[in-house]
């Protein structure tokens, strides 16, 4: 067979043990490395002459989302191929999967030379309705991205995020009324921080004498995270009481403590986090003693506690996206089912965006799934749309022509352009008590 014919269309994963010979897994690595060699070498040498199984063929590895895509899952096969290696009896799989193994972390040293630096500070520009910057430091958010090996794939901010902060900026998804915010997988902050900003806005238009009960708790699973997110969020000046509160959250640990997944005891821990987290903790900060003292999320003040909870590029394993509704529910606040308060009061809501990546359709139907055996929280609405959309149609609605567009808004379209991809944001409402 030709090599076209030898393509699979998704990397090969080293589940079960029958799932994908190794055969598979080192002629995708193989292309992958002939790959980065011809980057390397500024070749145009073909990169599937030698493949004789079938593999995964990367593209656009020069681009920085596909690239970690690619850098996480030659870590999560590095790992997976040690396991099959020390487990297998049989000498002719030890060897292939030995092979793997060698392979794999030669192929993550050269991703490693196109990777993210140790980190490095983003400005993120966000609008109102109106087409006027948020007033806030130089019209947008800093947040502070960390490399690779401190911080996994929590140290990018991912295009998911850069939408739905800019729809809550520019007020299309409204969450003007409500008043406790907590934020899944928080990575390096825009949308907690965006959302934290418009709440300091809505309480500094308020009555002055009233205190403002308005907060954001950003979670993340890794203590590196969350010391970036403290420092972003004093970059931000929304460090402080009532303001933003970052806190550790392991979203298995607390489901289990919570008592959330006794009917799922069969699911096994996510595979996303691909670094150790004490071998990060030690790679980003000798302080120990800090790490250890973060302040953790309590099951028992949270349930219930919030009333909206939001996430961005978090269906990325099956066994988050099982585990995610139910955490969503558990934090959502109910409501109480009579006239008078529905007509005073936001009902509580559950909002995410997920990038609708090719390889990841398993994970957004399981999430799906899930949502909708929650009876108490129904869907308000699904679109779909990619960065360019989004923007050309809010754009189509503030100017007559492109000349009226301010600079920063056009060099945003040009850069909205690079990116096809398109976002499912989906938005939960609680309808009643359970």
């Amino acid at each position: 067979m030709i090599a076209a014919e030898l393509r699979l269309e998704a990397p090969p994963e080293i589940g079960k043990k029958d799932e994908y010979p190794p055969d598979s897994v080192i002629a995708t690595l193989l292309h992958l490395k002939a790959v980065l060699d011809n980057i390397d070498k500024k070749s145009n040498k073909p990169a599937t002459n030698s493949i004789e199984s079938y593999y995964y063929e990367w593209k656009n590895i020069s681009d920085e989302t596909s690239r970690m895509c690619c850098k996480q899952w030659v870590a999560r096969t590095a790992s997976r191929a040690m396991v099959r290696w020390m487990d297998y009896s049989q000498a002719e799989e030890n060897n292939s999967w030995e092979s793997a193994v060698e392979l794999a972390h030669d192929v993550m040293a050269l991703v490693d030379e196109y990777g993210t630096v140790k980190h490095k500070y983003r400005h993120v520009l966000l609008w109102k309705s109106d087409g006027t910057k948020i007033q806030a430091k130089g019209g947008g958010i800093y947040v502070r991205e960390l490399g690779f090996e401190q911080a996994d794939i929590g140290g990018q901010t991912w295009n998911a995020a850069v939408l739905l902060a800019r729809r809550i900026a520019r007020g299309i998804i409204d969450i003007s009324k409500h008043a406790r915010c907590i934020e899944l997988g928080c990575g390096t902050g825009l949308l907690g921080f965006t959302i934290a900003h418009l709440f300091e806005k809505c309480a500094e238009s308020a009555d002055k004498t009233q205190k403002s009960d308005k907060i954001v708790v950003m979670t993340d699973y890794l203590p590196t995270i969350i010391e970036a997110v403290k420092v972003g969020a004093r970059e931000n000046e929304l460090l402080g009481p009532g303001i933003v509160d970052p806190v550790l959250l392991d979203w298995f640990d607390m489901a289990k403590r919570a008592r959330l997944m006794q009917d799922l005891d069969h699911v096994p821990l996510p595979t996303a986090h691909y670094l150790d987290k004490s071998e990060i903790g030690e790679l980003a900060s000798n302080d120990k003693a800090r790490h250890m003292s973060a302040k953790r999320l309590d099951p028992v003040c949270s349930k219930g506690a919030f009333d909206l909870v939001v996430a961005a590029d978090v269906l990325y394993e099956v066994e988050q996206c099982l585990v995610i509704p139910r955490l969503a529910d558990f934090l959502l606040a109910q409501v109480l089912d009579n006239e008078e308060w529905k007509t005073t009061e936001a009902a509580p809501q559950f909002i995410v965006t997920t990038p609708l990546r090719s390889t990841h359709w398993t994970e957004v139907a399981a999430f799906e799934a899930e949502m909708a055996k929650i009876p108490t929280l129904t869907l308000k609405s699904k679109d779909d749309a990619s960065r360019a959309e989004d923007m050309a149609t809010w754009v189509a609605s503030i100017a007559t022509s492109e000349q009226c567009l301010a600079a920063d808004i056009k060099e945003a379209m040009v850069d909205d352009a690079k990116d096809s991809r398109k976002y499912r944001t989906y938005i939960f409402e609680r309808c009643g008590l359970a």
